[in-house]
């Protein structure tokens, strides 16, 4: 429950009696203070309202005059010479008028005293919007304040002339603003207020305070948010343009749009108010002050006599002998009995308090060493595997020593070379940690001082000492190790070798100094527990480290092959897209003679593009990922494919590959293709490292239900050493300078890959360098009788298509030989060699598909995709992404920039018509 003084509590009870004075009295001053209010502002109302009277009336004066010269003969008889004379010698006559001014129907200005007679413009030369309205209205018309020809400001008021009840002239009087300053200046303006005077469009014709620089100037925005209000009078509190705050009222003229403020300082309409309020509020501090110093009297006098109940209740909880004083408050003295009673009981149990107090103390101290000791411990686990970086390791090793256990922590590490280099010297405060740490770079124990750390880590044993006082540090042998003791405050030590899976990693010491504190054998057994769990803790950091350097060099070498091998793979298979579809044109051609060369290229082109794709993920066939097409085949016809394989590498040889075949059918399941790539990598790795007149044999067996098939060499041989690991990926043998027999060491790891992906063996032997050697390569023979060889494909006749193609290839002979191709089967092709070519050539070219490289100089295919995209002129384009970059990113990357299909090169065209069919057939939208 919340407490309160009595002294408050009267001083509250005080006010209660004089707070419902104080608002009634508050109610009636606010009540004056509004009625004060409504007076202020109906005076200013009335004030705006006769200043308003005085310029309509100035306004209505010169209609009036214009009135009586419209009335004149001269304009009858159409006179306007004369009339210019006239109009003149009134002008000398009205000095606050600028100008006079006559136009006809039309409104081409005849007279206009501004200006020499014949010299006057043709053109009013002021705002006509008042001119327009009087010729519409046939009545008169003031006009919004404007510059005139020569740039002085005026108002233009004007009045039509009729005759035979049609509009003949309309006659226009120019007057200056300073008019209506003047017209201002003779009423009755209060002497701190200002006026100002605004036409229909806001624009400030005369201002009582400096009129001349803020003639055509917008109201303050404050009293323009006033005036936008609909009714013609307002009253409220806006800035001035001098930034004062002002009670402004305003009474616009519903004839003419005019509006007229008047404006007073706040300070001014405001100072009644606060005499009132300071009255009232006088009042109410004095009621206030009265009411409150009778109220402390009466609470004194309860008071006094309280307070020295509670000073000798302190007095008691302190054990110290009570004062006190009678008091004719019967209740106060019941309570001075009561503590006095208390005072008595309480002395008896004292003593024995003290007593079991003093055991428990005991009892208590013991226990919680235990419990830290027990908490170090247990926190030291949670502390060392939070991170395993070996310096966040030796912080935290160093925070769990210091300084519950010990005043300074040193750990010293032995680096990758063996030798020990000073790893943390802690101490809880940072600046003699800093000090420490560079006195333990310069000094160094030597590894024969018992007590180094270096001494630790040589012999792997403990150290334990204590210092009674600092000339003890004298009997210290070595002289650095002395040095860096005094330099600590050393008073007693404990140094523990840091041993982890049979290893020492360095050393810990734990040093008292300051505190004075010795190192008892509980301490000692707690560091060195301590330090056992710190060993694992920085060999595990270590270790990891270790491993994270290694995972890493790994990740860069994935890297740089991945990259290394998709752009290889890219530059290769552009070539191949045309020589694909020159093929294919060749065909088309139907010209029997080159059938068998046409044939022979068409199978290399499709060897070399299996290749090229194997070669882009080299991980997928080391996981054998590879995919094969299994069907009956004989091998004979595996060994002629492979002998075609390599018919390049035979030109120029002294001695050909002595082919000694079965005569028996040797029928395996298996994929042609990549058995003929498992000979050729054999035959191509013999001749590499065969001397162009040593011998080449390849045998072709059938034995005990296997075939076999064997290539010996007598070249260069196989060392011993890399005999176990020459079917590794990327294992080679010592190479020449010249690497005119080198590779990339895939050869080999694809030949065992695919082989026992057939369910067969591969084997290597070698006498040694120089003595040739043999690869043997065993399948499952298959019984069943092969079908019957299928004919050679021909190119299916495709119908006549119909469609427009745009294809967009840097590779000239790419772009061209396939818009051959196309053109050929029936398409309307355009080529352009870049994106920008391209974007061009749509404005003319009306495309329904485009075949896009990706490849492209300075802006590629990806971003021409979502540039054609994004327009929605486009919207129909379908997109076709040709390109030698064929991996699963490349194609993901692909479908991301909204292409329809992605196509590696090369690609059939048989291929390429079917999808081109196909995506022209599909509905757009």
């Amino acid at each position: 429950m919340r407490t309160v003084p009595l002294q408050k509590r009267l001083l509250l009870l005080a006010l209660a009696g004089i707070f419902p004075l104080a608002l009634s009295t508050g109610l009636a001053l606010g009540a004056l203070l509004r009625e004060q209010r409504s007076q202020a502002e109906q005076a200013g109302l009335e004030v705006t309202r006769a200043l308003a009277t005085a310029v309509h009336g100035e306004l209505r004066r010169s209609i009036a005059v214009l009135d009586t010269l419209a009335a004149s003969p001269l304009l009858d008889a159409d006179d306007s010479q004369g009339y210019d004379a006239l109009a003149r010698r009134v002008m000398e006559t009205l000095p606050d008028w600028r100008a006079m001014i006559l136009s006809n129907a039309a409104g081409q200005v005849l007279v206009h005293t501004g200006f020499p007679h014949g010299g006057m413009p043709q053109a009013q030369g002021m705002e006509i919007t008042s001119l327009e309205h009087a010729m519409h209205t046939g009545q008169p018309s003031v006009g919004h304040l404007s510059p005139g020809p020569h740039g002085d400001w005026g108002v233009p008021v004007r009045v039509p002339v009729r005759r035979g009840g049609r509009l003949k002239y309309v006659l226009t009087g120019v007057l200056k603003p300073e008019i209506f300053l003047a017209v201002v200046q003779r009423q009755n303006v209060p002497p701190d207020g200002v006026v100002a005077v605004f036409d229909a469009a806001n624009r400030r014709v005369a201002r009582s305070r400096q009129g001349n620089q803020t003639v055509g100037a917008p109201p303050s925005p404050t009293l323009l948010q006033l005036m936008a209000s609909s009714a013609n009078e307002g009253v409220g509190v806006t800035r001035a343009v001098e930034g004062d705050r002002v009670y402004t009222t305003y009474v616009r003229l519903p004839e003419t749009g005019w509006t007229v403020a008047v404006g007073r300082p706040t300070g001014a309409v405001e100072a009644e108010a606060r005499r009132a309020l300071a009255a009232y509020a006088g009042g109410f501090l004095l009621s206030l002050l009265l009411g409150g110093a009778v109220a402390l009297t009466v609470a004194r006098r309860i008071s006094r006599p309280i307070v020295a109940l509670r000073e000798a209740a302190t007095a008691l909880g302190r054990g110290e002998p009570l004062r006190l004083a009678a008091s004719d408050i019967i209740e106060v003295q019941a309570v001075a009995d009561a503590l006095g009673a208390s005072a008595e009981q309480r002395a008896r149990h004292e003593a024995e308090r003290e007593r079991l107090l003093d055991a428990e103390r005991v009892a208590r101290s013991a226990a919680e060493q235990a419990r830290q000791r027990l908490e170090q411990l247990a926190s030291s686990g949670s502390l060392l595997s939070r991170s395993l970086e070996p310096e966040d390791t030796l912080e935290a090793v160093a925070s769990i020593i210091v300084p519950g256990v010990a005043d300074w922590c040193c750990i010293d590490l032995l680096d990758a070379e063996g030798q020990l280099q000073r790893g943390i010297a802690y101490h809880a405060d940072p600046e003699r940690r800093r000090q420490a740490a560079e006195l333990g770079q310069r000094l160094r124990g030597a590894a024969e001082t018992p007590g180094s750390l270096a001494w630790a880590v040589r012999t792997g044993r403990s150290y334990h000492a204590h210092f009674g006082a600092a000339a003890e540090l004298d009997e210290i042998d070595d002289p650095q190790l002395r040095e860096f003791a005094a330099a600590l405050g050393m008073r007693a030590h404990l140094v523990v070798p840091l041993v982890a899976r049979g290893r020492i990693l360095g050393a810990l010491a734990a040093v008292q100094a300051e505190s004075g504190r010795k190192l008892g054998a509980d301490d000692r057994a707690l560091i060195s527990e301590l330090a056992r769990r710190a060993a694992l803790a920085l060999d595990n950091a270590r270790l990891y480290v270790d491993a994270q350097a290694a995972r890493e060099q790994a990740e860069q070498a994935s890297r740089a092959k991945d990259e290394f091998l998709a752009m290889l793979g890219h530059e290769l298979r552009n070539p191949l897209a045309p020589i694909v579809t020159a093929l294919h044109l060749m065909a088309r051609r139907a010209d029997p003679a080159s059938a068998f060369e046409r044939g022979v290229i068409e199978r290399q082109v499709a060897h070399l593009s299996r290749l090229v794709d194997d070669l882009l993920d080299v991980s997928r066939i080391t996981r054998g990922k590879v995919q094969i097409e299994r069907s009956p085949l004989d091998m004979k016809a595996v060994v002629e494919r492979a002998m075609e394989l390599v018919q390049p590498a035979l030109q120029g040889r002294q001695r050909p590959v002595e082919l000694v075949l079965t005569p028996q059918p040797a029928r395996v399941s298996g994929d042609a293709v990549r058995l003929a790539q498992v000979v050729s990598n054999l035959l191509t790795n013999a001749l590499k490292f065969t001397p162009p007149d040593g011998a080449i044999e390849l045998r072709l067996a059938a034995v005990d239900g296997w075939v076999e098939v064997a290539v010996e060499d007598q070249g260069a041989g196989i060392a011993p050493e890399l005999l176990p690991h020459v079917f590794d990926l990327f294992v080679q043998g010592e190479q020449a300078l010249d690497r005119r027999t080198g590779g990339l060491g895939l050869g080999l790891a694809i030949v065992k890959t695919l082989v026992t992906m057939h369910g067969g063996t591969v084997a290597a032997c070698s006498d040694g360098p120089g003595q040739g050697s043999c690869f043997v390569v065993r399948l499952p023979a298959l019984q069943a009788e092969l079908p019957a060889a299928a004919s050679e494909l021909q190119p299916a006749a495709a119908g006549p298509a119909a469609g427009r193609i745009l294809v967009v290839d840097d590779n000239l002979d790419a772009a061209e030989s396939l818009a051959l191709a196309l053109r050929d089967a029936g398409y309307e092709v355009r080529t352009e060699a870049d994106a920008a070519a391209a974007l061009l050539a749509l404005d003319v070219f009306d495309a329904q598909l485009a075949v896009l490289d990706i490849g492209l100089p300075e802006i590629d295919g990806y971003e021409l995709a979502r540039r054609l995209r994004a327009d929605p002129r486009r919207a129909g384009l379908r997109l076709v992404a040709l390109t030698g970059y064929g991996r699963e990113p490349d194609r993901a990357r692909a479908l991301q920039a909204r292409f329809d299909e992605h196509l590696v090169k090369p690609v059939s065209i048989e291929r390429l018509l079917a999808v081109f069919d196909q995506l022209l057939a599909r509905p757009q939208g």
